[in-house]
């Protein structure tokens, strides 16, 4: 991979809809030229799909916060999978990381009201594994 594969994959990560044709105008290159090294990366593994970006608010998601767990177990992607299945009404689940360091999961939920919140530490704190959580609300982001 070289410097133009990188700035590629710059453009495309800030926007994925974008044609090859625009891609090609930025960089000053043919479109066939562009075309051959996106589907390099494609093949490579490298770009592994693309995605829709979400505006939640619009959604009524506009609360989310990062949830933080200390948790005792030797199965970790058990328990990570017994998480991503918790169902709470109006709540997403949209990451969820095993960490290094005294919190070793980390989630990113999306909810509507801080109460949902509260329903959604209520059904994480009846797994035993789970020892204790930490949240923290996101106020603003920037991208």
């Amino acid at each position: 991979m070289d410097n133009l594969d990188k700035q590629i994959l710059n453009i495309l990560q800030k926007n994925g809809r974008i044609t090859h044709e625009e891609v090609s105008k930025k960089l000053n290159m043919s479109r066939p030229a562009i075309h051959q090294r996106i589907a390099k990366l494609e093949q490579q593994g490298i770009i592994e799909g693309y995605r829709t970006k979400i505006n939640w608010s619009k959604l009524g998601y506009s609360i989310s916060a990062y949830i933080s767990l200390k948790v005792k177990t030797t199965d970790f992607y058990k328990l990570m999978n017994d998480i991503n299945n918790i169902k709470i009404e109006n709540v997403i689940i949209e990451e969820c990381h095993r960490a290094t360091g005294e919190w070793c999961i980390i989630l990113k939920i999306r909810t509507l009201t801080p109460d949902y919140i509260t329903k959604f530490h209520d059904k994480l704190l009846k797994n035993e594994c789970i020892v204790d959580t930490s949240t923290v609300l996101l106020l603003s982001s920037i991208e």
